[in-house]
């Protein structure tokens, strides 16, 4: 009867230095005692058969034994480690596992293994009726050979800096799930405050209504697939699959190609533009390679960046593979022999779900066989497999919805003590309550800082990246979104953001840059967790006023941990220029009849002094849109400013206050 939960698993991370709980279950009423590193405490079992201890703080180290005694003779005993452990949660960009990003970091596949770098990744699940006590699939796994592909890319960067800084190990409990809002890792209690978004649970109600809304939804999917041929849409569980679609291998690939009407296609490029548009259903993309000698028989990599939606692709009639969804990669290894000396033929059947059909453009299409890379772009052959009449339908995301993965993944967390988070989520709220989401982010963070019963659990915030190319228009949704970041970390206690408005990519809402953003986090903790003062700092806006006929900023550099912005806080002028040697950009007055008209600026030292428009105008911005790129302003230690807005009309009124003070 005597049982622990899946997070005190053989290989566990326990945090040092802090009070740490152990728990389980075991008989109402039997005694349980607990030793570790020298300590043996003692507990009780309830009456619902839980128990739990307190030990004091345990020393960095390991592996050590920890032993749970039942007074029936019942003992368990676990292998652990102690050192630091950071939860890492939010959506894609922090689910994303290193295995995406292989080819833009293979020599992170080459290191020794790190037998103190753990990561235990809790398997998604979701539950509307209140919180869970333990994971239903979870478990830890060592940075190994085997190991690594399934680390976060950010979780593995961090802490492989974080092991090299402090020599100790270092545990990531791995919460996340793509797709997931922010209102889903809240829980019930947190979302009194928005009705309006408590409001998406409702239709979700009721003992198996989610569950049931799922699979019709899916096998509407699934009718849509089964007019292309297949039997089935490719269902893996996980927004991010990075697995196989099965293909059948009774289904012939080259079925009746001569009957088909072959066009030329420029690729990479969308299928709008190559006389597609409002297509859906199936196509077949065909190109010929033409390769010497020396590449014959040896292995190779395709890379055909992204595509819109689910492919197969052959090379030489050799199935190499086939991806579920838009985002991930066709990124292909051709094992040895398949290559030959001249005419190799590439073949991909691709089914485009929704009008926005593409092979992304800005994306590499390659084949690299040693040191030789050839581009794959340029002209294609197509042809039409299968036209669908209408769009596929969206599967009903239940998982998706209010408090679901607080109470399944996140809360049979909260007695593991944890040094930090690492939050990097906010793309799913880019929407139409973009406006809600400051609130929401600062009510998440004192709703978890009292579920760990840490009243000081340091929030590492990353601020959304530029993106651009599945956003519709400038809606203000992204821009919103990092402002309300920003701002959060400015009011909340030990929280801070890092701003990655150059780690991301225009073409890719999954950028591959995950290494840079795990640099900034790393300073960031090392600054607001540790204490540690570093010359790196962030620039802040710390005056704007409007002085003959110019608005004039004047910037700081502040200590990362500094929440106020404040003198007190060892501000420093900044010393501000571009990231890409550009005139400074991004800057733009705003009217509130729509009006708006980009700001030619200059930089002096810690100013900026953009002359104003004859026009009066109501807003002066900042890297206000989905992905500004030209221009934009950093410190001498390449740390960007964050997007900002400003009325100039409360910059009239607080300089005329000035002015009657002064009097």
């Amino acid at each position: 009867m005597l049982r622990l939960p899946k997070l005190l698993d053989d290989g566990c991370v326990l945090q040092s230095s802090m009070p740490v709980a152990i728990w389980g279950w075991a008989e109402p009423g039997c005694r349980v005692s607990v030793g570790l590193q020298g300590q043996t405490v003692a507990g009780t079992a309830d009456q619902h058969g839980s128990w739990s201890v307190e030990l004091d703080p345990l020393t960095s180290g390991g592996p050590y034994t920890l032993s749970v005694r039942a007074e029936d003779s019942e003992r368990m005993d676990r292998e652990v480690y102690v050192g630091e452990v950071y939860l890492c949660a939010g959506q894609s960009n922090m689910e994303l596992p290193m295995a995406w990003v292989k080819p833009e970091y293979p020599s992170e596949f080459e290191r020794e293994p790190d037998t103190l770098l753990r990561q235990y990744k809790v398997v998604p699940q979701y539950d509307f009726e209140g919180p869970r006590h333990d994971h239903e699939q979870a478990g830890w796994s060592v940075c190994d050979e085997q190991g690594v592909s399934g680390f976060s890319a950010i979780g593995y960067f961090f802490g492989r800096m974080l092991r090299e800084h402090l020599g100790v190990p270092v545990g990531l409990l791995n919460v996340s799930l793509g797709g997931s809002p922010i209102e889903s890792w809240m829980s019930a209690e947190s979302l009194q405050d928005f009705p309006e978004i408590l409001q998406k649970l409702q239709p979700y109600a009721g003992k198996g209504v989610a569950e049931e809304r799922s699979r019709k939804s899916i096998a509407a999917r699934d009718h849509w697939y089964q007019q292309l041929g297949y039997d089935q849409a490719p269902h893996t569980g996980s927004w991010l699959p990075l697995g196989q679609w099965d293909w059948r291998h009774d289904k012939s690939v080259d079925a009746d190609p001569k009957l088909l009407q072959w066009c030329p296609m420029s690729l990479p490029n969308f299928f709008s533009d190559q006389g597609l548009s409002g297509f859906r259903g199936e196509l077949e993309l065909r190109k010929t390679v033409y390769l010497p000698a020396s590449a014959a028989g040896r292995p190779a990599l395709l890379q055909l960046g992204t595509m819109s939606d689910a492919e197969h692709t052959w090379l030489n009639g050799q199935l190499l593979g086939g991806r579920t969804n838009q985002y991930e990669p066709r990124d292909y290894d051709i094992p040895a022999g398949v290559l030959r000396e001249g005419r190799n033929e590439l073949l991909i059947r691709l089914v485009c779900e929704h009008t926005a059909g593409r092979v992304t453009p800005g994306k590499s299409m390659t084949l690299t066989v040693g040191d030789d890379v050839r581009d794959l772009g340029g002209v294609w052959q197509y042809a039409v497999r299968h036209q669908a009449d209408q769009d596929c339908p969206w599967e009903d995301f239940a998982r998706w919805k209010p408090v679901g993965l607080y109470n399944a993944m996140l809360a049979p967390c909260m007695l593991y003590r944890v040094r930090a988070v690492l939050w990097y989520q906010g793309e799913s709220n880019t929407g139409g309550f973009a406006p809600l989401y400051q609130d929401m982010l600062a009510d998440l963070i004192d709703s978890w800082r009292n579920g760990w019963n840490q009243k000081r659990l340091p929030f590492l915030i990353v601020q959304l990246p530029n993106f651009a190319i599945d956003c519709i228009g400038e809606d203000g949704g992204w821009p919103v979104v990092r402002e309300a970041q920003w701002k959060v970390a400015r009011m909340v206690p030990d929280a801070a953001t890092v701003v990655t408005l150059d780690a991301g990519d225009w073409n890719d809402l999954h950028p591959a840059h995950k290494k840079t953003i795990a640099e900034r986090l790393f300073q960031a903790a090392r600054q607001l967790v540790y204490g540690e003062s570093l010359p790196v700092r962030q620039p802040q806006l710390t005056e704007a006023k409007v002085s003959d006929g110019s608005v004039v900023l004047a910037f700081g550099d502040y200590p990362i941990a500094s929440n106020k912005g404040d003198a007190a806080a060892g501000s420093v002028p900044s010393r501000i220029s571009t990231i890409d040697g550009h005139e400074p950009g991004e800057f733009a007055f705003v009217w509130s009849d729509g009006g708006t008209v980009s700001a030619n600026a200059s930089i002096e030292g810690s100013h900026i002094t953009l002359p104003m428009p004859n026009r009066t105008p109501d807003e002066l911005r900042y890297a206000w849109r989905n992905n500004p790129d030209d221009g934009l302003l950093c410190n001498e230690y390449g740390v960007l400013v964050a997007p900002f807005r400003l009325r100039l009309h409360d910059l009239a009124l607080g300089q005329r206050r000035q002015s009657r003070e002064v009097q």
